[in-house]
């Protein structure tokens, strides 16, 4: 289940990197609680929860018609349409197709249907028009949301895109069994004890 974003919280907080205390444990545990035994579970569907940030790929390559759509490639650049590209190019650019164009088939560029922008596209040297596909990548799992979020907060301009996605770790038995734990008590935080430099000695 895909989520979207909203601000971080600006409290204290190990899911914004804060070392732990019993004031960040607390409220770890209070947002775990939320997300999997609270009205967080009513929202993403499942009480095994846990938060992939995942971030967007094309892959391209595909044969047109197995695929989500085209893409014109030259060198290490790509446009996704013929107007995308179009819009593109310098002046003089365009006047180089166009003139080609008019002799050849008496219009502009822009004058062709979409599909004959394609099919023109895959004939001039160098350019590959081919098929894409997107998938989604896991970059990383967190306990809860807005630890999710604050990774993207401050990742987000490693990537092109990344979103939230929901997934259930229910078969996930160590994972489930730490949760577990941490939410009846079993697993808590404890302060380091303050060591006398006296007793040191």
């Amino acid at each position: 289940m895909e989520i979207a974003m909203n601000d971080t919280n600006a409290s204290p907080s190990l899911a914004t990197g804060h070392p732990m205390t019993a004031d960040t444990w607390a409220d770890f545990v209070s947002r775990l609680r939320h997300h999997c035994n609270g009205q967080g579970v009513k929202w993403h569907h499942t009480a095994a929860a846990i938060f992939t940030v995942q971030a967007k790929r094309i892959d391209y390559g595909y044969e047109v018609d197995y695929a989500e759509g085209r893409v014109v490639c030259l060198e290490d650049r790509s446009w996704f349409s013929p107007k995308e590209y179009w819009e593109d190019l310098d002046d003089d650019e365009r006047a180089e197709i166009d003139q080609a164009l008019m002799a050849d088939r008496e219009c502009s560029f822009m004058d062709l249907d979409e599909e004959d922008q394609w099919e023109y596209l895959a004939e001039l040297d160098d350019h590959t028009v081919t098929g894409w596909n997107k998938r989604w990548e896991i970059v990383n799992s967190h306990f809860t949301k807005e630890a999710a979020k604050a990774f993207i907060h401050r990742k987000q301009h490693d990537y092109p895109e990344l979103r939230i996605y929901v997934e259930s770790q229910y078969y996930a038995w160590e994972f489930e069994a730490i949760k577990a734990a941490i939410l009846d008590g079993t697993l808590n935080y404890q302060s380091k004890p303050v060591t006398d430099a006296t007793d040191a000695a």
